[in-house]
């Protein structure tokens, strides 16, 4: 078959998406099928296909696109240049697909729901289009806009044009698409509570590369642990839905009753200047280190004695699933998605979502038993084994591409 990869978001950034891509890509290739992978590039605002030499260039196309919005009766939108923002860049991604040409393809597997609906308009033909859902657009916009307005609640979002806007991007973007995939219990609830039928939903977890992913662990991370600390550690983007600055206030609480501690955080994003002066207000500045975007994550995690997940929004992200894998005892937080991936005390523990205190308490916890930290690091190295692994993930994905295609 030949196969389109498509999202509406960064082909150029190696957060999650990207790596399910690649890894279903590479799986599809060695069992011979043509794959391309569509997106677009953050650097150039260009449309492409991945290892190819033509791209569709947005910014000619945005002034026009927005001047025809601006005369449409839409009152509502207007008022909101968020929402203006997103419809304007939509229809230049669709502009973009359709140049590129996306009719020729057996199958194409959408990865986010503004990607299936832009698809399912420029299709001239009845090609099987599948969405996966990675998360919640109208939940990380509210979170998005929290960063900004802290008191804002979830009820005062989807009230407004914004949330009302992305809420509407989701379940057109499911309503299009054949069959829609996920990943979680906790997303598949989302989107049936928006309307779409149960029966069109299919489930299947994520997985892990393996064998490439103890080749990375077994090279020796550049950087030292103190001989008389325990490390901690975030991987992930620097951005408000991750939480990472739940987990400095949390440390700045830890740090009033034991200094056997330091913090690593492994990534790079829009907050990476807070947290840092949020750092030396809280004297913790020389405790916690910021390493930047690094390649080999598995390496470093082979430093690690606690990882932390601190997320507001996470279906079920692969940092975590790596640090499962890699051993290290982890605490993330009791909320969307994560709590399916660790059986409390068993395979790791869970905090309240957003109360610093309760994860402060957690670490340590941790801190002071090494038998649970290695009781759960262990528990939860079993678990990735036999329930998250790349052959699982892609033989769940091919049984509902066989059901798309009738094969």
């Amino acid at each position: 078959m030949k196969i389109l990869l498509v999202t509406y978001w960064w082909l150029t950034s190696m957060g999650g998406i990207r790596t399910y891509m690649n890894q279903l890509a590479d799986r599809l290739r060695t069992h011979g099928h043509e794959v391309d992978l569509m997106g677009t590039d953050l650097a150039t605002n260009s449309v492409y296909v991945a290892g190819g030499d033509r791209r569709f260039y947005k910014d000619p196309v945005l002034p026009l696109i927005r001047r025809n919005l601006a005369g449409a009766p839409l009152p509502q939108l207007h008022a909101c240049p968020e929402a203006m923002a997103i419809e304007s860049d939509r229809y230049a991604f669709e502009m973009g697909a359709a140049v590129l040409g996306v009719n020729h393809y057996d199958l194409i597997h959408a990865q986010d729901p503004i990607a299936a609906l832009c698809i399912r308009r420029i299709l001239r033909r009845p090609v099987p289009l599948l969405v996966s859902f990675h998360g919640s657009l109208a939940r990380e916009g509210y979170h998005d806009s929290r960063s900004v307005h802290p008191g804002l609640t979830w009820t005062e979002f989807r009230a407004g044009t914004y949330g009302k806007h992305y809420s509407a991007l989701e379940y057109l973007g499911a309503e299009a698409s054949d069959l829609v995939l996920v990943s979680s219990s906790w997303i598949k609830g989302l989107i049936v509570e928006s309307g779409i039928p149960e029966w069109k939903l299919r489930q299947v977890p994520y997985g892990v590369d393996i064998h490439a992913f103890l080749a990375k662990a077994a090279a020796e991370f550049p950087k030292a642990k103190k001989p008389d600390k325990k490390l901690i550690m975030y991987t992930g983007r620097l951005e408000y839905v991750k939480g990472v600055h739940i987990l400095i206030e949390a440390l700045g609480l830890l740090s009033r009753t034991r200094s056997d501690w330091n913090c690593w955080i492994i990534g790079d994003g829009g907050m990476l200047a807070k947290l840092r002066n949020r750092c030396h207000e809280l004297g913790i500045d020389q405790d916690v280190e910021f390493l930047g975007k690094m390649d080999n994550i598995p390496s470093a995690l082979g430093k690690a004695d606690i990882y932390v997940q601190p997320s507001l929004q996470d279906t079920q992200p692969f940092s975590l699933t790596e640090a499962q894998l890699a051993g290290v005892p982890s605490i993330a937080a009791n909320a969307t998605g994560m709590p399916e991936m660790i059986r409390e005390g068993v395979t790791g523990l869970l905090f309240a979502p957003e109360d610093p205190a309760s994860l402060s308490a957690q670490l340590s916890r941790l801190l002071s038993s090494p038998a649970e930290r290695s009781s759960l690091g262990y528990q939860a190295r079993q678990w990735v084994l036999a329930n998250r692994t790349l052959a699982q993930m892609y033989q769940g994905t091919w049984w509902v591409y066989q059901e798309l295609t009738g094969g």
